[in-house]
């Protein structure tokens, strides 16, 4: 944040949400396992959800910026809800109890992500018609090499033939998550402020770590790192995605 920024009301507001948002993140790692459902955990990411309104309200006027942090808002809303779901607070859709919680969160964290591409569309591979040969191919390529690698690491390290359900459909979310990223890394190649690219990129692949440390344990047992790691690295990376919009601006 520049020191203009800070002597605004709404300045300070975003810095008091980041001091807050980090320090339940420190808690997490405390308290892990302490609580079911961790409303730590949950209120970090409430907390990522005030920002995100908040980001929207001081920048509704900017017509480069309204519509991305309006699309921001929803998507970190919906993944809000989704953290919601997963940690066993309610269900909305009435699956097996074991799996459960699982649906229900995968669900709302893919259409969190549709969301999110939403956002992010502008200059992303999936719009191929109003850009230059040169940028088309580009993204393009920087989205297959994406999608083809999360495929490996995933047949490699995360498929289970014996839980095959699950598996496709972690793999069919994990596409949505990596092409999140892939378009999160294109806004690097091109005519956008570096900072604001670098931490879209940096939230985004926080929140794949996340995920990935997550389907490790769901689908193989492993949690080499501890599972408060999936919570640590997600408020992370969900802080850094909604940091973006404050470094937006190219003057």
């Amino acid at each position: 944040m520049s020191k203009a920024m800070l002597k605004s009301p709404v300045g300070i507001l975003k810095l008091l949400i980041v001091i807050a948002v980090l320090i339940t993140i420190v808690l997490v790692q405390v308290f892990v396992g302490a609580y079911s459902p961790n409303w730590i955990f949950l209120s970090g990411s409430g907390m990522i959800v005030i920002l995100a309104l908040v980001n929207f309200v001081d920048m509704q006027d900017d017509d480069d910026l309204s519509r991305f942090t309006l699309f921001m808002f929803i998507a970190m809303f919906v993944c809000f809800f989704a953290d919601l779901l997963m940690a066993g607070v309610f269900y909305i859709i009435p699956v097996d109890v074991s799996v459960r919680s699982l649906i229900n969160g995968v669900l709302f964290f893919l259409l969190g992500h549709v969301i999110y591409l939403f956002a992010l569309r502008n200059r992303s591979p999936l719009l191929l018609r109003s850009e230059s040969p040169k940028l088309i191919t580009r993204n393009l390529l920087i989205w297959i090499i994406s999608i083809a690698g999360v495929f490996a690491l995933f047949y490699l390290t995360l498929f289970d033939p014996s839980n095959l359900i699950i598996s496709i459909g972690l793999f069919g979310y994990g596409i949505f998550l990596t092409s999140s990223l892939a378009f999160s890394i294109t806004k690097w190649f091109d005519d956008f402020p570096p900072k604001f690219s670098l931490s879209l990129i940096i939230g985004f692949l926080l929140f794949f770590i996340s995920d990935y440390i997550l389907g490790l344990s769901i689908l193989q047992g492993i949690s080499f790192i501890g599972i408060e790691a999936v919570g640590v690295t997600y408020l992370l990376g969900q802080l850094s995605i909604h940091l973006s919009p404050i470094f937006a601006s190219k003057q």
